[in-house]
């Protein structure tokens, strides 16, 4: 049978498995039929090899297309000049494309460790599968099935997987063969619409701030015996982001060369927006801050405990969130501690573009014109958090 349009369209899908139909002209090529699709392909052995080439769907390549790109591989194949990276997209599995995609973005470690958790926890079953086989459906039967479990589960997860397909479609797409599928993962917002998100409130207020603060201070483990680099390291950690309200990761990941105990400032790296943010300490965080760096033994502020944890810092506060729950009953998480921090500075009626100094959120946005040019001082700054602590510490009331 010749593959003209005529005698192409006339093929049906199979019920399962899958069919090939050779073209009586050209020797290796053909149609190939499965339950989903129909596609030309190029099959030929040369040299005891087999090869095998996905030219493109039926219904995206004209069939005189087809020929041509094959005609051109099966010369290669015969002077043993094809190469394999020319083999088709429609041979690029998921798990090929999240790799290459991770490798060329350039990802915060964090970001980075989030991509895996998605693709290994909610997207592993898709990992052999042809990226641009996976359909609308698919992600569609996925989204559902991960927003039963959690709506922002669901959100992060295919949202993720949308950006990886969109650059695998860059990435793979030729001037001789385009990609021209529509990303799957736009059926989700024009079928359903994304989850919205609650936004969060949680924080201390006036009824619980002084009794969660003592508990804070009060918190002691085995490790507060210790004279070393461990010694209160999880507690001073919390206290540290009750003081300066800066995120998670930029508090377990602060090195002492990022402080200047002389002049009593922190100097925060490449946070969260690109910018260098920095900020003095207030009068009982440099207590503190002068204490560890006499203990100091290795890079971090807060490093981990134990010699095979020496050269890494701290993981985390989540033993003393779940034991400080139990104490007094108060759930909060470290980023309600930053909400907390907001919250009185809001409280204490400093202005706007101290309050974003403080918290390290960007001023001069396209509707924010005087932000660009509003300069907060350093020693404004510290008395800011002097008064951050004298609240928590019940010398200074904020909530009335």
């Amino acid at each position: 049978m010749k593959l003209n349009k005529s005698n192409v369209d006339a093929i049906g899908l199979t019920k399962k498995g899958q069919s090939i139909y050779r073209d009586s002209d050209l020797i290796g090529f053909a149609v190939r039929v499965t339950t989903k699709s129909k596609s030309y392909i190029v099959e030929r052995r040369h040299d005891g090899k087999l090869y095998r080439v996905t030219l493109g769907k039926t219904n995206e390549i004209t069939p005189v297309e087809a020929r041509k790109k094959a005609q051109t591989i099966l010369a290669e194949i015969a002077n043993g000049v094809y190469e394999k990276n020319k083999q088709s997209h429609d041979e690029v599995t998921f798990e090929q494309a999240f790799e290459l995609y991770l490798s060329q973005r350039k990802l915060k470690q964090l970001s980075i460790n989030t991509y895996h958790h998605c693709f290994n926890t909610f997207l592993s079953d898709w990992k052999n599968k042809p990226i641009f086989e996976i359909s609308k459906k698919d992600v569609f039967d996925r989204f559902i099935k991960l927003t039963e479990y959690s709506p922002t589960q669901g959100n992060l997860t295919l949202k993720m997987f949308g950006s990886i397909w969109r650059f695998a479609q860059v990435h793979y797409s030729t001037d001789e063969n385009p990609i021209l599928k529509h990303n799957p993962v736009d059926v989700i917002p024009a079928k359903r619409g994304w989850n919205k998100a609650k936004a969060r409130t949680r924080h201390l207020d006036e009824t619980n701030i002084h009794t969660y603060y003592n508990a804070v201070l009060n918190y002691y483990t085995e490790r507060s015996l210790y004279e070393d680099a461990s010694k209160n390291a999880t507690r001073d950690l919390v206290l540290f982001i009750m003081y300066t309200g800066c995120r998670r990761n930029e508090a377990q990941t602060l090195k002492w060369e990022n402080v200047d105990i002389g002049k009593g400032v922190f100097v925060f790296k490449d946070p969260k927006n690109g910018d260098d943010h920095l900020l003095p300490m207030g009068d009982h965080l440099f207590e503190i801050i002068k204490q560890r760096y006499e203990l100091r033994n290795n890079e971090y502020v807060f490093p981990g405990s134990g010699m095979v944890s020496k050269a890494k810092h701290i993981s985390g506060a989540q033993g003393l969130l779940e034991t400080l729950a139990e104490q007094t009953g108060i759930v909060i998480s470290l980023h309600d501690l930053r909400r907390t921090f907001a919250t009185i500075c809001n409280n204490l009626d400093y202005g706007p573009y101290t309050i974003k100094r403080l918290l390290n959120h960007r001023s001069g946005a396209k509707n924010d014109v005087t932000g660009g040019y509003v300069q907060v001082s350093v020693k404004k700054l510290r008395l800011a958090m002097n008064d951050i602590e004298a609240v928590y510490q019940g010398r200074l009331n904020c909530f009335d």
